[in-house]
């Protein structure tokens, strides 16, 4: 009984605020003269989202100019690829909005697109794949692999080489091979149009900073001859205006009551939103309540 009041509760929050939404999407569509997807993803992109994604974009007709609106920390770059050719078959001209941040796999969504339209608090990221371990199936920052070889191969202590390189067994280190050249293939086709700064924009984007974490700003992307461009005030101010409605919501559906608080808690559930001006695709905490919300 608790559980139930508390999704109906969920609910009728998604219910008052979402259509806050329409408005802005209308006046930004009508600025840039574009069709608007928002696209909020937490905690991964997957296949399963991209399933979803082209569930609405499938129905529009030729999109002219399509606008995504990105926020997101990142995912499986298998499935963040397969998101830019769904998208690339509904429209001629593809251009991202970061408010904030696409980190990781989501930078691919951005360096993917024609154009970049980068807000002051907007930022990418590295394309640092995750490695699944094939023995614990745990992930793994490929960064944490690459600092744990450079550390093997700088030490002189054999008893420390053995120890570590027992830590980094072959299959870990095939996957590892693995992801850093799929990383690399995909970014070398994004940066296809770049000519002769290609090489320098892969290096940025899978190798130049230690942190994986690093902002790479629209400063940084512009001088790597990306197509970026900075909104003017009005626009930004209802780009922050629609991003923050998404993310204040997010921030207070996640509360969750003391006692409802465990350790086993499933970071894995989804939170999504994926909205048009006339569809809408809303997962939270792993419930889809989309079909509530029409």
């Amino acid at each position: 009984m608790h559980s139930e009041k508390r999704f109906e509760e969920k609910l009728e929050k998604v219910k008052n605020i979402l259509p806050q939404t329409y408005p802005l999407i209308s006046e930004i569509e009508k600025i840039r003269n574009s069709n608007v997807i928002c696209f909020v993803c937490h905690q991964s992109i997957t296949s399963r989202v991209a399933y979803r994604l082209n569930k609405i974009v499938r129905k529009a007709e030729m999109i002219e100019n399509l606008d995504l609106m990105v926020d997101s920390g990142g995912g499986d770059i298998d499935a963040t690829s397969k998101i830019v050719k769904i998208l690339r078959t509904h429209c001629k001209s593809f251009s991202v909005i970061v408010p904030f941040y696409a980190k990781s796999a989501a930078t691919l969504l951005a360096v993917s697109a024609d154009e970049i339209v980068m807000c002051k608090s907007g930022e990418l990221g590295l394309v640092d794949p995750q490695v699944r371990d094939p023995i614990t199936g745990m992930w793994i920052p490929a960064s944490s692999i690459t600092e744990a070889i450079k550390f093997i191969e700088g030490t002189r202590d054999p008893l420390v080489k053995l120890s570590m390189a027992d830590k980094l067994p072959p299959l870990l280190m095939g996957a590892y091979r693995s992801a850093q050249n799929v990383s690399r293939q995909y970014m070398d086709e994004a940066f296809e149009r770049l000519g002769e700064r290609k090489a320098e924009a892969i290096h940025t984007f899978t190798e130049k900073y230690v942190s994986h974490g690093y902002p790479i700003n629209g400063k940084i992307c512009k001088e790597l001859g990306l197509n970026v461009v900075f909104p003017e005030s009005e626009l930004e101010r209802k780009i922050h205006d629609l991003h923050e409605i998404y993310i204040d919501l997010l921030i207070e559906l996640g509360h969750k009551e003391e006692e409802e608080e465990t350790e086993a808690e499933d970071k894995t559930q989804e939170n999504l939103i994926i909205q048009t001006n006339s569809a809408i695709c809303t997962i939270i905490h792993g419930e889809d309540i989309s079909n509530l919300l029409k």
